[in-house]
């Protein structure tokens, strides 16, 4: 799966995979992750214990394929302690980035130069006057900083971001998803399709006063969470109810609707809060508007 569960917190969202070692997650994994993540207005996020055969350090966001990562610790001070993350890792080492504003200020008030500073720290004039313009170093020299300027200067990092732009997918659609996704399209929605997600596709009713220009058009997330409907298709076999049940958990947290176009005989309309719709049901739907109120008429009634 492209993500295991997610979260929210005020006004973020977060779409969370869970793992050992984060070098497990592949780059297809990783773009079907950030996919999912565009079309839910949430922020993608790993989290794991190990990169390769070495512990991954707390206080430090990782990034694979563009997506942040962390360890559990470091999620818990984020989000318990309100206490977010300092430093980043690249391939050169851990990094952290320079309050430049907090800098100058400081350096101005204690009456120091460049040089002053650049021969306490015992580097070039160069590389101070970089860090006063924002530009990233080692914690031993922003610690060193902060000593000479008698001020905090190191900057918390907000890792948790949304996606803003969508990567394109690279999954074959099978005969029956191809079917159904072109019939919730004939009826007045847009169709974006996931990969390795619990569901197949994020459909939105089409708005003419909303133009999606292919799938990059910055006014997507604009749409409002509760027009996004999170569809899933399936036969009728026992992984449904599973699936069913994730992607109600996945659209109660992100405000969406959910629903699962089922191939087959099904007794049941519902399940938690996603709604079950026969196939042979959709090919007589008139319009989006009638999809839409029998998701959410069926939902309604289960409560």
């Amino acid at each position: 799966r492209s993500f295991d569960f997610a979260a929210s917190k005020e006004d973020i969202t977060i779409l969370v995979k869970v793992l050992q070692n984060i070098d497990a997650v592949s780059e297809e994994v990783a773009r079907s992750m950030r996919r999912a993540a565009f079309f839910l207005v949430a922020a993608p996020l790993i989290v794991g214990e190990r990169r390769g055969g070495y512990p991954l350090e707390s206080d430090v966001v990782y990034y694979r394929y563009g997506i942040p990562a962390v360890n559990t610790q470091t999620l818990y001070d984020c989000f318990v302690e309100d206490m977010p993350p300092c430093a980043y890792s690249t391939s050169g080492g851990i990094f952290v980035s320079i309050d430049s504003e907090a800098m100058q200020n400081a350096r101005e008030r204690k009456n120091l130069s460049l040089g002053d500073i650049a021969s306490a720290l015992g580097i070039s004039r160069k590389s101070v006057r970089k860090y006063e313009q924002g530009a990233s170093t080692t914690i031993e020299i922003a610690l060193k900083l902060e000593e000479i300027l008698e001020t905090s200067l190191i900057r918390q990092i907000d890792f948790l971001k949304t996606v803003d732009s969508v990567p394109s997918v690279e999954r074959m659609l099978s005969s029956l998803e191809k079917r159904v996704l072109g019939m919730i399209a004939r009826i007045g929605f847009e169709i974006f399709t996931t990969a390795f997600a619990p569901f197949n596709a994020v459909s939105m009713p089409k708005d003419e006063d909303v133009a999606i220009i292919g799938e990059n058009a910055a006014s997507m997330p604009k749409m409002q969470e509760a027009d996004r409907i999170l569809t899933g298709i399936s036969r009728c076999t026992s992984k449904l109810i599973k699936r069913a049940k994730m992607v109600s958990s996945i659209s109660e947290v992100t405000g969406t609707k959910s629903v699962f176009v089922v191939n087959g005989k099904i007794k049941r309309v519902q399940i938690d809060r996603t709604a079950l719709i026969r196939r042979d049901e959709l090919e007589r739907m008139r319009d989006a508007d009638e999809f839409s109120h029998i998701i959410e008429e069926r939902v309604t009634d289960a409560r």
